[in-house]
């Protein structure tokens, strides 16, 4: 769920005792240690998504700062890739996952792996002459037959000015844009950067 997280600013976590670690091959505790490391360096722009469509590689690139990218293969809908995956269950022990049940928009996580997205972690993120930076490492180790440009992308770097979340912010806000720098094989570098004016983010025809 943290992967759809909305606009808002990130107040707080709850039930962590219960779910699964926030990050793979740590304990609840290691996890919270490795996300906070982001909140420290940048916590307005914690948990902020923002999309990129790229038409040279075919791919729609989902960021969630100081968490997790994923890589979708083809042009999804902005609306499908802003719900969260139905990876969770309701709270009551025995229930069934029905979208029904829910108060925010869901959508099926396929069963099928190599329908899935390729999955980066947060690995590091470092403050440094006005811009952030941080890094993402490779999760999804399953290969699929319909090979893509991101087949071999072992990480992911991603660049941002600070983001201050002033009154303007607060009250109307919106998404960033993005933008990914080619050419990229085992390494790819995603800068994020305010829309221009009229910009939307949108897949291009």
């Amino acid at each position: 769920m943290l992967t759809s997280h909305p606009l808002s600013p990130l107040l707080s976590l709850h039930h962590l005792e219960i779910v699964e670690p926030i990050f793979p091959k740590m304990d609840r505790i290691e996890a919270l240690q490795h996300l906070f490391k982001a909140v420290n360096v940048d916590p307005g722009r914690i948990l902020q998504q923002t999309v990129c469509y790229d038409q040279t590689s075919n791919v729609t690139i989902s960021v969630v700062w100081g968490y997790g990218i994923q890589i979708f293969q083809g042009n999804q809908l902005l609306p499908d890739i802003l719900a969260s995956q139905r990876t969770f269950k309701p709270w009551r022990r025995g229930g069934v996952s029905d979208s029904s049940q829910f108060l925010i928009d869901t959508r099926d996580y396929p069963r099928d792996r190599c329908k899935r997205p390729v999955i980066f972690f947060l690995e590091d993120v470092a403050f440094g002459t006005g811009r952030v930076w941080s890094k993402y490492r490779r999760y999804t180790t399953h290969r699929c037959l319909n090979t893509s440009a991101v087949e071999d992308t072992k990480s992911i770097s991603v660049y941002a000015k600070k983001l201050h979340q002033d009154i303007g912010q607060v009250m109307a806000p919106r998404r960033q844009c993005c933008d990914i720098i080619h050419p990229f094989s085992k390494s790819m570098i995603i800068d994020i950067r305010d829309c221009g004016f009229g910009e939307l983010i949108a897949m291009n025809a």
